[in-house]
């Protein structure tokens, strides 16, 4: 099974989303299946590997001593769309 993150964040009249996978082909693959192509969203640049790490305050402490992910590399790839007024 895959880890998969989607987000959308709007951003005056621009919106965002950022796929999270442990491959490029899962990415891709949430990519369609979310139809954000259909959607008039394109990628913002390279999909490339990233190790993440939370800063927020309300997770717990454990949370915050370790890396999300268990550590592992994922890629990371985010989409932008345009959004009418």
């Amino acid at each position: 099974m895959t880890q998969n993150n989607h987000r959308q964040i709007q951003t005056g009249r621009e919106e965002y989303v950022t796929i999270i996978a442990p491959s490029l082909n899962a990415v891709m693959g949430q990519f369609r299946a979310r139809g954000l192509g259909a959607q008039g969203f394109t990628i913002t640049g390279p999909a490339v590997r990233h190790k993440f790490a939370f800063a927020g305050e309300h997770v717990s402490r454990e949370a915050k001593r370790g890396p999300m992910f268990d550590g592992a590399a994922m890629v990371a790839a985010t989409f932008r769309r345009v959004v009418s007024p």
